[in-house]
């Protein structure tokens, strides 16, 4: 810390409480895989749900058989997504904090994981709930929804943008709601192109200059 001048101690000390009370270290670079990974899952259940509705039209109507096929491939996908996301995401944001310097495990990091997950979780049962009632218009714009709020409930722990981040997702789970029977394109949108433009918006703010 440099005593000799006032304001670039004012500065460091800052910097230093900034890092002990938010999660700054986001990568660019997880955004940008999550995006990609989002938009080749929403082509693939794509292509999944219209190899069952061409057998539909084949067979001349939706068995039991077909459904539960149909549900059991998405979850699948969806369960691998998840998967797939969440290694790439923090394998980008363990190498950043490195590079800055700072522990990826920390309090900070706890808490947001707990604020976030708590959240997440409850979408996740209320998504469930639509599944086994057989609502599955309303999975995409609740997964949206639910995501955005729980982006929204950590926002002050981490860099400000992840705020404007949760309020896209917020409004396009809404807007799903409107438009229910178009989910696959708000999660093409929401889960994909939204985290790929995001994520190279981060990248070019954050990761070039560091």
């Amino acid at each position: 810390m440099n005593t000799n001048n006032p304001i670039e101690s004012l500065n460091e000390i800052k910097s230093i409480m900034q890092r002990t009370s938010k999660f700054t270290s986001i990568s660019g670079w997880s955004g940008v895989w999550v995006g990609v990974v989002g938009m080749i899952s929403a082509f693939i259940a794509y292509v999944l749900i219209l190899q069952d509705a061409l057998q539909v039209n084949y067979r001349g109507t939706l068995t039991p058989i077909l459904m539960k096929n149909l549900e059991i491939k998405l979850f699948i996908l969806g369960v691998i997504t998840l998967v797939v996301a969440c290694i790439g995401g923090f394998f980008f944001m363990t190498r950043k904090s490195t590079k800055d310097g700072v522990k990826f495990i920390n309090p900070v990091t706890k808490r947001i994981l707990r604020k976030f997950l708590f959240v997440l979780i409850v979408g996740g049962l209320v998504s469930l709930i639509f599944i086994n009632n057989f609502s599955f218009a309303y999975v995409a714009p609740a997964t949206l929804l639910f995501y955005g709020l729980a982006l929204y409930t950590v926002e002050r722990d981490t860099i400000v943008e992840i705020k404007y981040l949760a309020m896209c997702e917020i409004f396009l789970g809404l807007l799903a709601f409107y438009f229910i029977f178009n989910g696959l394109l708000f999660w093409f949108i929401g889960f994909g192109l939204l985290h790929l433009i995001f994520g190279i918006w981060m990248v070019r703010k954050y990761d070039y200059k560091a």
